[in-house]
């Protein structure tokens, strides 16, 4: 009897030192890595999106109180030229 529980022990033993194995290998993989970098992506997408919508909402320029700021022509000359940018971007490329 003592014999059965030895050799059933040993199987046992021998069966988790192959899945432990197996699995070790199988986490050092790229698929594996992908796998993961998915999950916690996935769940920490919506923390991502929060804070660089934070972050732009400080980029945004000051609206302009003074009118008579020395300044402005250079805003309104940067203002111009991005939306020509953007025009020539959005349909330039199109047409």
């Amino acid at each position: 009897m003592s014999r059965f529980i030895a050799y059933i022990s040993l199987l046992i033993s021998s069966v988790n030192f192959v899945s432990i194995f197996v699995v070790s290998i199988y986490m050092t993989t790229p698929s594996f890595e992908n796998l993961v970098s998915e999950q916690v992506m996935k769940n920490i997408d919506w923390i991502v999106a929060n804070e660089l919508e934070k972050q732009i909402k400080k980029l945004k320029p000051r609206p302009v109180i003074d009118v008579n700021d020395p300044n402005k022509w250079f805003w309104d000359y940067i203002e111009k030229r991005n939306k020509e940018h953007i025009q020539r971007q959005t349909q330039g490329k199109w047409q």
